[in-house]
């Protein structure tokens, strides 16, 4: 098995820290931290692509392409769409609570049911189909295809994929079925888009990969950032999630720029162990992050600091709300890598419950002999 990158692991953890600072927004964060706005909208310009580039980037360094394809789907599988199924669970006791609470309508607890097994995906979880039907796709199509050919079919499904994604936000869904056959085309739709970038970060880790000079990256990826902010002021926020892509063009760019910026800086900076701890656990990061209790309460946390405070208001109390969910975060990761790893695909006997059954086991069987 080869050695961990570090900087992949730093870039996905400051992609996780993106996200959860892209969510913290809306009427109860823009009044009192108005400055946010402009920095919520460029994390959206290209959050989720910076995902999809890694994943390239590894599915390369890692010679996925000369792997079987089965086995390749089976660990992919293990660790991409169980937690899928683990954490829609989850997300859906929340929802059959709010609805025997009468919080909601019967109707929205069917919609949710929809969004797990269509694949649309409840919240921030959409993100893990599309990511583990892209990567099959693209590994499927370099092991069948020449290189050239590869690239010539993902570059023509991609277009594809942007031109339905078109013609989907043109369409009118005034009925549950219309919406729910809208959401089902969105989630076929969503890997093709994905396999894109995916093959970005592919063939750019061939080309970063064979370079070792710090000061020439440095330089790069400055350059990279600065032409990506440019092109987010041109095309501002996206969707990924509801392929809102707005200008094409501007939207790839900028994505592609922003995220091989953020990796370069990455792989010649220090690594920092907070940004590798949210990376390596950056699957849980995304699925948990988003709690609304614990956002709830990490606003009143604010609120009540905010009678204390004279100066710099809108910072402190962003930046409150900010640490008082990431204390949640890796609480939620501790626990899960302790007790439950099987949530993550990983085995049962990682978990610090088995080791304390297999001791007790092992224990008695000494004491009888």
């Amino acid at each position: 098995m080869k050695k961990r990158i570090e900087y992949f692991d730093t870039a996905k953890g400051i992609g996780a820290l993106l996200v959860l600072l892209g969510h913290l927004q809306g009427p109860e964060f823009f009044q009192y931290s108005p400055y946010i706005i402009l920095m919520c909208q460029w994390i959206f310009s290209f959050h989720m692509v910076l995902f999809f580039i890694i994943s390239g980037m590894l599915i390369c360094y890692k010679n996925d392409t000369d792997k079987d394809l089965k086995d390749i789907a089976k660990r992919r599988f293990k660790g991409i769409m169980i937690p899928y199924f683990y954490f829609s669970f989850f997300y859906m006791t929340v929802v059959v609570v709010a609805l025997i609470k009468k919080q909601i309508l019967v109707g929205t607890f069917w919609l949710n049911i929809w969004y797990v097994f269509s694949m649309y995906g409840m919240n921030v979880l959409w993100f893990l189909p599309a990511l583990f039907f892209a990567e099959l796709l693209f590994i499927f199509l370099m092991k069948k295809l020449s290189t050239k050919k590869a690239v010539i079919v993902i570059i023509i499904q991609a277009v594809i994929g942007y031109v339905i994604a078109y013609l989907l936000r043109q369409g009118t869904y005034d009925t549950t079925i219309k919406e729910g056959a809208h959401q089902f085309a969105t989630a076929l739709v969503r890997p093709f888009i994905a396999c894109s970038f995916i093959a970005i970060g592919y063939f750019a880790f061939k080309i970063i990969n064979k370079n070792n000079k710090k000061i020439i990256e440095i330089i790069a990826a400055i350059v990279l950032l600065v032409i990506g902010g440019a092109f987010f002021l041109k095309n501002g926020a996206v969707d990924f999630r509801s392929m809102v892509f707005k200008n094409v063009f501007l939207y790839i760019l900028c994505s592609c720029t922003t995220s091989i910026g953020i990796i370069l800086i990455c792989k010649n900076i220090k690594p920092f162990k907070p940004l590798k701890f949210f990376g390596v656990n950056s699957l849980i990061f995304m699925a948990v992050h988003g709690s609304e209790t614990v956002t709830h309460y990490a606003t009143m946390v604010a609120m009540w600091a905010n009678q204390y405070l004279t100066r710099a208001r809108g910072y402190i109390c962003y930046t409150i709300i900010v640490c008082v969910i990431l204390i949640y975060v890796v609480a939620m990761i501790l626990l899960i890598n302790r007790f439950a790893p099987f949530i993550i695909g990983k085995p049962f006997k990682d978990s610090y419950v088995y080791n304390i059954i297999n001791k007790a086991k092992l224990k008695n069987k000494s004491n009888k002999q």
